[in-house]
C-alpha cells in the first residue's frame, strides 16, 4: 500500500517540477525568486549546488509548520537558469505519516466493510426468505394441521424440485392418517351403537333374574357383580361414544345458556350423592355468568367434573365450586399429592384402581373445553385438587 502512495507522491513532484519549467520559468528573473519562495513551500528556488541530486526523487525529513515537527517529504531536484545564472529547483511534498495513513485507511476501509457487509447481509436475508418461503408455508400448514379438522392442507405452489418432493410426501402421509384415523373413529362409534342394545338386554335379564324367588345368597352376590360390571360397561360404552361424537363434530348446535342455573340443575341429582358420601358442597357465585355453547356438552362437562370431585374425595371431605366472571372453578379435597398434569386428561388414566371411574371423565371434560375453545387448568394448592376452566377463545 505504501509503494503505491509514494509512487503517486513522486509523480505529483515530477509533475508540479515540469509544470514549473514550462509555463512559469520562461517569465522568471532574479528579481522574483525571494518573493517566489516566501509565499510557496513546496517549490523553492535554490541556490545552484553540485550536492543536490539532480531529477531523482528522494524521501528526505523537513520541519512542517502544521505537524510542528520534522516530518518526511518526497523530493526531487532540478538545474534551471534564470537570467543566465544556474539555479536549483527544488519539488516537494509532505507524506502522511505512518500512523496517520493507517488509520485513515482503516476508517475508510472499516467503513467500506460495513457496508459491504449490511450489503450482502440485507441481499442475504431477502434472498433466503424468498427462497424458503415455500418451505415455511409448508411449515406453518403442518403446524396448524388437526386430524380432528378432516382437511387436507393446501401447500403452496413452488418450482423448487426438493419442496415439490416434500410437499408430495407429506400429502401422502396426511391423506392415509386421516383415512385410518376416519375408520378408528367410524370403528368406535359404531362399536359403541351396536354394543348398547345387547348390553340393555344383558342389564333387563339381570333385573328379571334378580325377581326370581328362592336365589341363595351366593346367587345374589354373582348376580349383583355382573350387574355392576354391567352397569360399568354401559357407562364405559356411553362415554366412548361421546367421545367419538364430540371428534365427529356431532354437537354443533350452539345457544345462549345461564351457566349458574345450569350449573344449580346438575347440582340437584349430584349434591344428594356428596352427602351420601359425607362430603359437603359449598357453592360461591360472584357474577352471573352466560355463555354460548352446547348444552348437553356443558351439562356433560360440569356432571364429569363433580362426579370426579365426589369419587376422588375423601371421608368428610369438601367440594368448593366457584362462578367468576369468565370460568368456574371446582376443586375437591383428595389424595395428598399432585396429579401428574401431563397425563391427567388422558384416556383411561385412573389416579387409582379402586375408584369406580373408567378413566374417561377428565378426557370427555377436555375434549369438550377442546371443542368450544375453552382453557383447562389443573392445580394442587392448600391440599385441594383443583380444576380451572376458562370461557376464553
Amino acid at each position: 500500500m505504501e509503494k503505491f502512495y509514494t509512487k503517486d507522491l513522486d509523480q505529483l513532484i515530477i509533475f508540479r517540477l515540469q509544470e514549473f519549467k514550462n509555463n512559469r520559468l520562461p517569465s522568471f528573473n532574479t528579481e522574483d525568486i525571494e518573493v517566489w519562495n516566501r509565499f510557496n513551500e513546496d517549490i523553492l528556488i535554490l541556490p545552484f549546488d553540485k550536492k543536490y541530486p539532480v531529477q531523482v526523487v528522494n524521501q528526505k525529513k523537513f520541519f512542517d509548520k502544521a505537524e510542528g515537527h520534522n516530518i518526511d517529504f518526497r523530493i526531487v531536484y532540478d538545474t534551471i537558469l534564470i537570467d543566465f545564472n544556474p539555479y536549483m529547483l527544488m519539488s516537494r511534498i509532505p507524506m502522511i505519516e505512518k500512523h496517520d495513513l493507517m488509520r485513515t485507511l482503516s476508517s475508510q476501509y472499516g467503513l467500506l466493510f460495513f457496508v459491504i457487509l449490511i450489503s450482502l447481509s440485507t441481499v442475504y436475508y431477502y434472498m433466503s426468505k424468498k427462497l424458503w418461503r415455500p418451505f415455511h408455508s409448508t411449515l406453518s400448514k403442518i403446524q396448524n394441521f388437526s386430524l380432528e379438522k378432516d382437511e387436507l392442507p393446501k401447500f403452496s405452489n413452488t418450482n423448487t424440485t426438493e419442496f415439490v418432493q416434500l410437499n408430495s410426501i407429506l400429502n401422502d402421509h396426511i391423506s392415509n392418517n386421516l383415512s385410518i384415523y376416519k375408520k378408528q373413529k367410524e370403528f368406535i362409534e359404531n362399536a359403541s351403537h351396536e354394543l348398547q342394545t345387547p348390553l340393555a338386554v344383558f342389564k333387563s335379564q339381570l333385573d328379571m333374574l334378580l325377581q326370581q324367588p328362592d336365589l341363595s345368597k351366593e346367587q345374589i352376590d354373582i348376580i349383583q357383580s355382573l350387574y355392576s360390571v354391567s352397569s360399568r360397561m354401559t357407562r364405559l360404552n356411553k362415554n366412548l361414544l361421546l367421545l367419538a361424537r364430540i371428534n365427529n363434530d356431532q354437537y354443533g348446535n350452539m345457544e345462549d345458556i345461564d351457566f349458574v342455573q345450569t350449573l344449580y340443575t346438575q347440582l340437584l341429582y349430584l349434591r344428594e350423592r356428596a352427602e351420601s358420601n359425607g362430603i359437603k358442597v359449598n357453592v360461591s357465585i360472584e357474577k352471573p355468568l352466560n355463555i354460548h355453547a352446547n348444552r348437553i356438552l356443558v351439562e356433560s362437562l360440569l356432571t364429569n367434573l363433580i362426579v370426579n370431585a365426589i369419587r376422588h374425595n375423601t371421608e368428610d371431605g369438601i367440594i368448593n365450586i366457584r362462578v367468576f366472571d369468565c370460568g368456574f372453578e371446582i376443586s375437591n379435597t383428595g389424595a395428598a399429592q399432585t396429579l401428574e398434569k401431563d397425563k391427567i386428561f388422558r384416556r383411561f388414566n385412573r389416579t387409582s384402581e379402586e375408584k369406580k371411574g373408567n378413566g374417561l371423565g377428565l378426557s370427555i371434560v377436555h375434549e369438550i373445553c377442546k371443542m368450544h375453545g375453552w382453557k383447562t387448568l389443573y392445580d394442587y394448592k392448600d391440599c385441594l385438587h383443583s380444576f380451572v376452566i376458562r370461557f376464553i377463545k
